[in-house]
């Protein structure tokens, strides 16, 4: 099972799944920043919802009690450690990966 929201070094990574988009739970995401005092970087995962494309990756900085929406980006350099663990964590998951918005064709190629 996918963790939703994880802190990686100074990062708070946050995976999208099938039935979690983050960018609509923000109220959510907000709580639990909060409660684990977290102010920096938050990193979206969205491959679930938007498949192998460009903006997989968009990030919003989060400081003291609230997301700073004028700070969201699409993500295009994202480290690759990141990335690698996050690909690695996916692929992990079939469950995950069945319930995401990747074709069956695109399962295949992502899953090797």
């Amino acid at each position: 099972m996918i963790k939703t929201l994880r802190i990686v070094g100074e990062i708070a990574m946050v995976t999208a799944t099938a039935d979690f988009h983050p960018l609509r739970q923000t109220k959510q995401l907000t709580t639990e920043l909060v409660r684990l005092g977290f102010e920096g970087l938050v990193l979206f995962d969205l491959l679930a919802v938007n498949g192998l494309t460009p903006n997989r990756f968009a990030s919003m900085k989060f400081v003291k009690n609230g997301f700073d929406r004028t700070s969201f980006a699409v993500e295009s350099d994202v480290s690759l450690s990141i990335q690698g663990e996050q690909d690695f964590i996916i692929k992990s998951d079939p469950v995950f990966l069945l319930g995401s918005v990747l074709s069956s064709r695109e399962l295949k190629e992502f899953a090797h």
